[in-house]
């Protein structure tokens, strides 16, 4: 995590679910360059209000897209969500930047590639209702990569990189409490944004529940595919009760 309040949200609930224990840790308070890449079962990297060109500012960023590239390098099972899909597009050696179009803060729909509807995240396609955007940044696809999600604003929504690393732009993870906390944390000056936090309320309210259940498929069918040896012990979660906390 880069703050308490952007944590894994309902990837949380779906990791225990399978028998998986998370252990959390706020990159700038640990000694990332002590820890071994390649030791994880799987790695999130979560979102944040720094930009990874900020890492002269940030200096755990640093540590971070190297960690990112050599846990890359050794194919080991990564997700990167906002800020977390920016450090894998760099450690990728991707430009990362202030997205020309401004924030981007709000329900938007994206639009899964041809290419991504053979995969997950096909279940965040905009056939299915938006999702949460909650950036400021964009990055370029990474040589190599493969386009999975698209929107209007920003081209770059979502990659693959081989078979074992997916970077998403947008907040599959959200629910409607946890949005409420980014709001408590002013994430972000609203008076910057094009849409008001009311707004931004009335559709989580409407989308969240919707949301989450998008998220579980998704995050199922990818667990299953990146760690079998995880998941194949525990029932997936077609049927599962979902608790918003």
């Amino acid at each position: 995590m880069h703050v308490t309040h952007e944590d894994m949200g309902s990837f949380e609930f779906f990791l225990r679910a399978f028998g998986i224990r998370p252990v959390p840790f706020l990159a700038r308070e640990t000694d990332i360059a002590s820890l071994d890449p390649a030791e994880a079962d799987l790695v999130l990297i979560l979102g944040g209000p720094m930009g990874v060109y900020e890492a002269d500012t940030f200096a755990h960023l640093h540590h971070e897209i190297r960690f990112a590239e050599r846990r890359i390098a050794a194919g080991k099972p990564t997700l990167g969500i906002c800020l977390g899909s920016q450090i894998i597009a760099k450690a990728l050696g991707a430009n990362v930047y202030k997205g020309p179009r401004g924030k981007e803060v709000g329900w938007f729909d994206v639009k899964v590639t041809e290419e991504g509807q053979h995969t997950p995240v096909r279940y965040f396609d905009k056939s299915s209702g938006p999702v949460m955007q909650w950036h400021g940044d964009t990055f370029d696809l990474p040589a190599g990569a493969k386009r999975l999600v698209t929107s209007d604003k920003y081209e770059n929504q979502g990659f693959s990189f081989e078979d074992n690393t997916l970077a998403l732009q947008f907040h599959p993870e959200v629910t409607e409490l946890k949005l409420e906390r980014w709001y408590a944390s002013g994430k972000c000056d609203m008076n910057e944004c094009s849409t008001c936090p009311d707004t931004i309320r009335a559709d989580a309210h409407k989308y969240g529940d919707t949301l989450r259940q998008r998220n579980r498929l998704f995050f199922t069918e990818w667990l299953s595919q990146v760690t079998p040896h995880l998941t194949d012990k525990h029932p997936r979660l077609e049927n599962a009760d979902l608790v918003d906390a």
